[in-house]
């Protein structure tokens, strides 16, 4: 049942991130929007991930896989419409 509870909450928190990455693309402004904030989030996904790799723990891979993802598209915005 814990695994549920995790699961869902890793469904939430991406997508918690799709409003802005749709936002983002379909605006181009991303002038408002760090960098560095955005550039921390990928870093500390990353963490995320392989502490989820050498734990086993398959929520917080699934959970920070996407964020990751949708997290590098907000920058790859930010780089392109900058």
């Amino acid at each position: 049942m814990t695994e549920y509870f995790g699961y869902a909450a890793g469904v939430l928190t991406v997508v918690s991130f799709l409003p802005q990455v749709i936002r983002t693309w379909r605006t181009k402004q991303t002038d408002d929007l760090s960098f560095g904030m955005f550039a921390l989030l990928v870093t500390a996904g990353g963490l995320w991930i392989t502490y989820g790799v050498m734990s086993s723990d398959w929520p917080v891979i699934g959970t920070n896989v996407g964020t990751v993802a949708l997290n590098c598209a907000i920058l790859t915005a930010k780089l392109r419409y900058s």
